[in-house]
């Protein structure tokens, strides 16, 4: 018989002292699971009960049936779980995310603050450099919006750069997004990174395999990134450097049979390599969000119409005229404020103010040197 439902006190109690035992990672928990219906039946079995059901060596089994969890350490885990509402969820439950049971290892378990739904399944990862160009930056806000727009929750690892504008993008076009940490659930990584949680929280899920405490350590972050790409329909990799994490991102969707993406950049730029790699191996080509609701969820729901430019088909009412004269004088490439005084013949400082005004109503982005581009929508 199962062992009750991990939300029951004592179930999770015994699902955090599994985890715990050294050797033992999802595969191994799934045989357990399988053999004896849930964790405490598990740890309770002798050696030879273990070996004889599951088929593990003598030493692992020896190790899991002499393993003595510590109580307090993990009454502790449990009332941090229970202070940040983080909701702990396993591969057996009805609400598992299906995309990530599909692939080879899935996580035996997931803590969760936020909510999880089933539109979560038209899910695509936008992942690349923390250090990302202004272009790699737009590109990113333009495809995730895309995304949205089409009904797509947007998934990535919550590190600097890329991920974090990807993140950002999706709420602020008022979509669902998904984090997924390298760390412990109550970790605060990034730092700066926490306004962000706690907006994602409210409207989409940050996500890990890794029990409270657990620090950032270099090797958590391979296993994170085959649930950010296992969540996912398809992975895209924007700006990325030969040695990337976004790369190691893409081979695992390679190896989970998802589809996987790439934006074209600067070929000068140690950005581009990792992009410019994975389009030379067969990765598909990115200028728009269309080029992936096409390819990825073809008639599944309503097509977008991305306009690169940011072009509206009509003149937007809430512009006076000479500030959608400005507008309209834009387009992607910086131009400077000198140059569009001389061909809209509109004195500096009125054309200063005017700039501004569409500046904060996040029309019109401000380069170095005084350099003014239309934002791409």
């Amino acid at each position: 018989m199962a062992d009750p439902s991990p939300t029951s006190p004592d179930s999770l109690f015994y699902w955090l002292a599994l985890e715990r035992i050294p050797r033992v990672g999802p595969l191994t928990i799934a045989r357990l699971y399988g053999a004896f219906g849930g964790p405490q039946a598990a740890m309770q079995a002798g050696a030879k009960e273990i070996r004889r059901r599951t088929g593990l060596s003598e030493k692992l089994a020896e190790i899991i049936a002499g393993f003595t969890p510590l109580e307090d350490e993990i009454k502790r885990d449990m009332e941090i779980l229970n202070r940040l509402g983080v909701r702990v969820i396993t591969r057996w439950d009805a609400d598992y995310p299906p995309n990530l049971k599909e692939i080879y290892d899935p996580p035996a378990l997931l803590f969760v603050r936020g909510k999880l739904i089933p539109e979560d399944n038209r899910a695509v990862a936008v992942v690349g450099t923390r250090n990302p160009t202004r272009y790699g930056q737009e590109m990113t806000e333009l495809i995730t919006r895309g995304l949205v727009r089409a009904g797509a929750t947007l998934v990535s690892g919550l590190a600097r750069g890329i991920d974090t504008a990807c993140h950002a993008a999706a709420l602020l076009e008022g979509g669902r997004t998904i984090g997924v940490l390298g760390c412990g659930i109550d970790v605060p990584y990034p730092k700066e990174n926490k306004g962000l949680v706690e907006d994602m929280v409210n409207s989409g899920a940050v996500i890990s395999e890794f029990r409270p405490g657990i620090a950032p350590l270099a090797t958590n972050f391979y296993r994170r990134n085959r649930i950010v790409s296992g969540l996912t329909r398809a992975v895209v990799v924007v700006q990325a450097t030969r040695n990337s994490g976004s790369l190691i991102t893409a081979n695992h969707a390679l190896d989970q049979n998802r589809d996987v993406f790439a934006v074209p950049g600067n070929a000068l730029n140690g950005r581009s390599w990792g992009p410019h790699h994975l389009i030379k191996q067969g990765a598909g080509l990115v200028e728009s969000a269309d080029d992936i609701v096409e390819a990825v969820f073809g008639q599944e729901g309503e097509r977008i119409q991305p306009n690169l430019f940011g072009e509206s088909d009509s003149p937007r009412e809430d512009l006076s005229e000479d500030s959608q004269r400005v507008l309209d004088s834009l387009d992607p490439d910086p131009v400077s404020i000198d140059s569009l005084c001389e061909t809209l013949r509109i004195e500096a400082g009125k054309l200063a103010g005017i700039l501004l005004e569409l500046e904060l109503n996040g029309l019109v982005r401000q380069h170095p040197g005084k350099m003014f581009a239309r934002v791409q929508r």
